[in-house]
């Protein structure tokens, strides 16, 4: 019981660290960097640093497990990429993740006119 409590209050604890950490370096980041092959080479970078939080979680919660550390550690060029991918939609650049938005025009722009609604 210890073990599943502490696995799933650790990883929920290191997965909203890590979200929080990656949104604010990518909000940080998107002031000045403007092309969106630099926010995707920075959301990669920030994903592999803030990854390790995880293991750790793992470790403690296994106490060392080999297995479940290796699987956890095989993850890791993954979770690297998927923050890699979704960077420029979080920070707003693109719209490509359309689940990452609510329907309807971005803010500031206005609704495109529907053809016969004169």
């Amino acid at each position: 019981m210890r073990y599943g409590v502490l696995l799933t209050g650790g990883s929920l604890l290191a997965g909203a660290l890590m979200g929080l950490i990656l949104a604010g370096g990518l909000a940080t980041a998107a002031r000045v960097i403007t092309r969106p092959w630099g926010l995707t080479l920075t959301g990669a970078l920030l994903g592999a640093l803030v990854f390790p939080a995880e293991l750790a979680v793992v470790a403690i919660g296994t106490d060392g497990a080999v297995a479940q550390l290796g699987t956890t550690f095989l993850a890791w060029p993954f979770m690297t990429a998927v923050a890699a991918a979704h960077s420029t939609d979080v920070v707003g650049r693109t719209r490509r993740r359309t689940w990452l938005w609510a329907s309807g025009p971005a803010p500031g722009e206005r609704p495109s006119p529907v053809a016969g609604s004169d």
